[in-house]
């Protein structure tokens, strides 16, 4: 396809990438100068309005180790994180944005097309607030954001959908349904997610994971391992993790040590600081035993997903799919096969996500161009999906787009008729007075509840004649639900106004929740006394920033872009 190309782009916390779906159907990376494929992500700003990215800027770090921004997708949706330096205060949108900008004009560099309209890779686990951080990263940067998928997600369909174009779909056979488990260790965030993949589906079964764990976690082990040993050899010399020069030089040596060590059995680290330096022979035995409680960690979690799958009837489990750089690791494949006793695949763990993406990123183009077919001839209404139209309608539609971008009338339709089906990644709910006259949280969305979601509950008005009704929408803080005030995130709150008298204690006001596949969440308010006057809670999230933040900030960004030509 020329035109209506959605590129794939995985975000990630430690490297970025970019990929596109080319004209025989399959995903591709798209090559940044000099050949890599991956960007990483990390930020140098050497003044108010000059910055650098990418790998000068991971190289640069240890003379400069205060202006970096590193890890900065752990901070997303957290709305009063400011990574502050040369005079000015970063948000993490707007430092993501400066990663994503970098990330697309490489590629246009080296030789890609304009890269506008784009899916951007999140977390399974994240929430409202860390997705629309992310949205906005992407509208700072000049990019049209078509939509997020999560990664696990993109994973299972950079494995998926070879299947929807293999042979067997075309011949009409239907694929057997097998359930995956992709574990995503990535360098900063760790994802697990049980999938069912079937002809023509994907589908969520139910999400874990902890975005302050990966692969940098594994560094810091074997940093502080190395500090240890430097300093038995040297007592009186000064602790490199104490400088934050020496302490951001040791981590990118430990970093280079944990991939050495992926590859063979034995290594050697060099360790300079304070006039003195020391060879530390390292193994991957060594690795194994110091970061096992962190390989663990990801092992309970995994349990966690599978037995909350098992809530929802997915009882097999058929193979795991590795997910993510650090998923190399091989102690990562053995300890999972003697967890779960299933085949362990190790396929593409660096690229795998952005290939989903683009994929994704390819149905979302079609179904687009479909969709606007048929509403263009009066066959469906405006927002409905494919399926309301007529097969015949549909059918036809495909084949003019087909015809139109040169592809076969199949791929277009196998495109449009593939489903991804996801869950909610965490709870949603209200805050109401408990039986004790305490404020707590009633959750009415759940996290793993299948998308799409409508929940209708009535609360009651705590007094009579209660004039005005107060409506906190709460998002689950942890990795559990909890009813207390301290352990949610208050995400929009809204009153319903000019009730009139009359209305004893306990009215009803009926709340219901709406999320769709996109996850965005709507919530109407009833109180019978305004029965044709329904509040609806506009979510303004902390990570959204304040109106004026986000003027400051896209102004900034834009300056930025204005300086690189």
């Amino acid at each position: 396809m020329n035109a209506g190309v959605v590129y794939g782009i995985d975000l990630g916390t430690t490297y970025s990438c970019v990929a596109r779906v080319n004209r025989s159907g399959d995903p591709e990376v798209v090559p940044l100068s000099g050949g890599a494929t991956t960007l990483p992500s990390v930020v140098l700003f050497v003044g108010p309005d000059d910055y650098i990215t990418g790998e000068p800027a991971r190289r640069l770090a240890r003379a400069r180790a205060d202006d970096v921004c590193a890890l900065v997708k752990r901070r997303m949706g957290d709305g009063d994180w400011r990574f502050v330096t040369c005079g000015r205060a970063w948000s993490a949108p707007a430092v993501s944005s400066l990663i994503l900008r970098a990330l697309v004009g490489d590629a246009a560099f080296a030789g890609a097309e304009s890269i506008r309209d784009v899916v951007i890779t999140v977390p399974a686990y994240f929430g409202d607030e860390e997705r629309r951080a992310t949205v906005l990263a992407g509208q700072y940067a000049g990019l049209s954001v078509v939509d997020v998928i999560n990664e696990p997600t993109a994973a299972a369909l950079s494995y998926g959908f070879a299947r929807f174009n293999s042979d067997a779909s075309v011949a009409g056979r239907t694929a057997q349904e097998e359930v995956a488990l992709v574990y995503d260790l990535g360098g900063g965030t760790f994802d697990v997610t049980v999938v069912e993949l079937a002809d023509r589906r994907v589908s969520v079964v139910a999400v874990d994971g902890d975005h302050q764990l990966g692969g940098a976690d594994w560094d810091e082990k074997i940093a502080l391992h190395l500090s240890r040993q430097f300093l038995d050899a040297y007592p009186d010399a000064e602790d490199p993790l104490d400088d934050s020069e020496a302490a951001q030089a040791l981590l990118l040596t430990a970093e280079r040590a944990k991939r050495e060590l992926s590859d063979r059995a034995e290594t050697t680290v060099g360790v300079e600081h304070d006039g003195h330096a020391l060879t530390v022979p390292f193994s991957r035995n060594d690795l194994e035993r110091l970061t096992s409680g962190l390989l663990e960690r990801t092992v309970t979690l995994a349990r966690s997903v599978l037995a909350a799958a098992r809530t929802r009837g997915v009882t097999q489990l058929d193979r795991v799919l590795l997910v993510g750089g650090s998923s190399r690791m091989p102690a990562v494949a053995r300890r999972l096969a003697a967890e779960l006793g299933v085949p362990v695949e190790l396929r593409d763990p660096d690229l795998a996500v952005a290939k989903g993406a683009a994929l994704y990123g390819e149905k979302k183009a079609i179904e687009r161009l479909v969709l606007a077919d048929l509403v263009s001839r009066g066959q469906i209404l405006d927002g409905a999906q494919p399926d309301a139209a007529a097969p015949e309608d549909l059918a036809a539609a495909c084949r003019r787009l087909a015809a139109a971008f040169g592809l076969t009338a199949e791929r277009v339709r196998r495109t449009v008729e593939v489903q991804v089906v996801n869950v909610v990644s965490r709870g949603f709910g209200v805050l109401a007075l408990d039986r004790f006259g305490e404020r707590s949280a009633v959750f009415l969305v759940h996290r793993n509840d299948r998308l799409p979601v409508a929940v209708r509950r009535s609360f009651g008005t705590v007094r009579d004649d209660q004039d005005v009704v107060t409506v906190h929408v709460v998002e689950q803080g942890g990795g559990v639900e909890s009813t207390r005030i301290d352990d949610v995130k208050i995400i929009a709150q809204a009153d319903i106004t000019g009730i009139p008298p009359g209305f004893p204690a306990g009215t009803p006001i009926e709340i219901t929740f709406r999320m769709g596949f996109d996850g965005i969440l709507e919530v109407t308010a009833l109180h019978e006394g305004l029965a044709d006057q329904p509040l609806t809670v506009r979510v303004e999230t902390s990570a959204a920033l304040s109106q004026a933040d986000v003027a400051r900030e896209r102004d900034a960004v834009a300056r930025l872009r204005r300086r690189e030509g």
